[in-house]
């Protein structure tokens, strides 16, 4: 491809040269000029007469070419601020495309963590939901066994949730759900992941345990922090919970027995005996 700057200078010296000869010519005309006065008061030799007139014809040579080659100039000058304004308006139209092509991304990478969200978060809560809280466990599972850390699996529950719903209506359970989320979500670390499986119940997943006391007193701060008074429209409840827990790889090395653990240890907390405390281990112990 042609170097444009190149030949915009080209041209540009050319123009110049055409000054420099059209300077000279105006100072060769200039001497014509003063001989030709002198005829006037003194008799001039035919020679320098003849080499006046030859100077004379020279200078109306140089005066000629040099139009001529401004014209050419001036139509290449031309040519060259033409092609630049097709290229400027080229590059018009690529940024105004970018600008297009930006935008469609965007919408589009809006668009895909809408979706996104709609498949992975819980509509009600914003927790994320089965299917995302069951790919993190199996992302844990793979570092924890990689590493030699545990994590523990807690499943809970919201006692009498259905007796909630029955008194004060939907509107009003939802509101409580919408509560219990974000009390759990309160207590945990942004590495760990709390989430709605479904109705009343919730799941949480504790990464990097190091020891089983820290989970059973995150679980009995859970209890304690979502049975603490709440209102809603003038009507005061106080919620509790039954939390069960299944901790890796004491009681299971696999996402299903986890799961199957910590349902087990829920059940085992509403339990008479365990009601109290809110928690239980797997009932394996």
């Amino acid at each position: 491809m042609p170097d444009k700057n190149a030949s915009l200078e080209s041209v540009i010296n050319r123009n110049e040269k055409i000054k420099e000869t059209v300077k000279q010519a105006a100072n060769e005309l200039t001497s014509v000029n003063e001989i030709l006065k002198q005829g006037k008061d003194v008799k001039i030799p035919v020679p320098i007469i003849k080499k006046a007139i030859t100077q004379n014809k020279e200078v109306e040579y140089k005066v000629a070419k040099a139009a001529d080659d401004l014209h050419q100039v001036n139509t290449e000058l031309s040519k060259e601020v033409a092609e630049r304004l097709v290229i400027e308006t080229e590059l018009s139209d690529m940024k105004d495309d970018l600008a297009d092509v930006r935008d469609d991304l965007s919408k589009s990478q809006t668009k895909e963590e809408e979706t996104r969200n709609i498949y992975f978060q819980d509509a009600l809560t914003g927790l994320p939901n089965r299917v995302l809280f069951e790919e993190h466990l199996d992302q844990g599972l793979i570092q924890a066994k990689r590493r030699g850390w545990g994590l523990a699996v807690l499943f809970i529950d919201i006692d009498n949730f259905k007796s909630i719903n029955d008194s004060y209506g939907h509107d009003l359970g939802d509101k409580v759900l919408l509560m219990v989320a974000n009390r759990l979500k309160s207590l945990i670390r942004e590495e760990d992941t709390v989430s709605r499986w479904g109705g009343d119940e919730f799941m949480c997943l504790l990464l990097e345990v190091k020891q089983e006391a820290d989970v059973t007193r995150i679980a009995e701060k859970m209890v304690n922090r979502i049975a603490e008074a709440c209102e809603f429209n003038g009507i005061v409840l106080s919620i509790r919970v039954s939390i069960g827990i299944a901790i890796y790889p004491a009681d299971g090395e696999t996402a299903d027995i986890l799961f199957k653990d910590a349902d087990a240890a829920m059940f085992k907390a509403k339990g008479t005996e365990k009601r109290e405390q809110g928690y239980a281990l797997s009932p394996g112990r």
